[in-house]
Formats: structure tokens, sequence, C-alpha cells
């Protein structure tokens, strides 16, 4: 099997994102960062996913659907509790930032379980998750406190549930609670 080409799923995840945002150029720019947002955080999230099926990971396919349905849990539970405005008026659910979380999590699985055989490409998945950010905030859909309540929230799911791919993570229970066992193959 050959290895997925991450330059090409990269370049896709810019064009995405520039195609959704062009027609929104002469709307407004804040409709324009608005549909960035919204492409790079589906870009870094399709660039975990796509390299998850081409290498036919299984665990990580698992893992990945933990770290995302975890972020998206806890990023609605907050939305729903913390009732914050968005700064455009739009709405009540303003933090944390949903794109931005969703971002950080794909990024950070992806830098987790890819990061030894891909390094190149982590900063880059980083900083479109970065990226999705700034854009939420140019959009006037965040304030900087929810897009980084949303990144460390992200990042944090994705470090909890992410091993690397040449390492397992294993529970069990035992008669008096619970074994875990780490293993890194070499």
């Amino acid at each position: 099997m050959t290895k997925p080409s991450l330059s090409a799923l990269a370049t896709a995840v810019l064009v995405s994102a520039s195609l959704l945002s062009a027609p929104a150029a002469e709307a407004g720019s804040k409709k324009m960062w608005d549909n960035l947002s919204t492409g790079l955080a589906l870009g870094v999230g399709a660039v975990a996913g796509v390299t998850t099926l081409k290498k036919q990971d299984n665990t990580g396919l698992k893992q990945l659907s933990w770290t995302l349905g975890s972020t998206l849990l806890i990023t609605e539970a907050l939305k729903a509790t913390v009732h914050e405005n968005r700064p455009d008026g739009s709405g009540n659910d303003g933090f944390p930032s949903g794109h931005t979380s969703m971002a950080f999590a794909a990024a950070t699985y992806f830098g987790i379980r890819y990061g030894d055989q891909y390094p190149q490409y982590v900063p880059y998945v980083y900083g479109a998750a970065a990226l999705t950010g700034i854009a939420r905030v140019e959009a006037k859909k965040h304030y900087a406190r929810d897009v980084l309540a949303g990144a460390l929230l992200g990042w944090g799911m994705g470090k909890l549930i992410t091993t690397p791919q040449n390492a397992e993570l294993m529970v069990a229970p035992t008669a008096g609670g619970a074994s875990v066992t780490y293993t890194k193959h070499f």
C-alpha cells in the first residue's frame, strides 16, 4: 500500500478553504472569514480522517472517532450551559468555539498518531487549526477567549485519547479495579 500524499491533502484543504471563501469576498470580509474557518476546520479533520483510512488504521479510526466525538459533546454541553453572546449578536452559543475545538482535536490526533511518520506536516496541520481560530475572531463569531478555550479543549481531548500509531494503550479490568498498560514499539 502506498503512503498517502499529504501534500496533496494539504493542497486540497487550502483550495477548498479558498473556494469556500471566494464568493463571500463580495459579501464582506466577515463572511469570507466565516467560510474560511469552516473550510479549514473541515480540512484538518479530512486530513486526519483520510490519513487514517489510507493507512487502514482501525485503532486510529476508533481514537479519532472518540477524540472528535467527545470534543463535540463537551463543546456543545458548554455552549448550552454558558450562554455567551457572540460578538456579531447571532446567538448565545459563543463559548467555546466549536470550529476551533474540532480543528485542534483533529490536529492533535494527527500530530500524536502520525507525527513521527509525517513530522513535516504537523506544523501545517496545527497552523490550519490556529488559522481556524483567528478566522472565527475575524468573522466576529467568537471572542479570543472562546477560541482559546476551544483550542485547549480540542488539544486536551486529543492528548487524552490518542496514542502514537507505534504504541498501544490498554485498559483491562482486574479484581481490585483496572490495569493500564502502555507499550511503545521501536
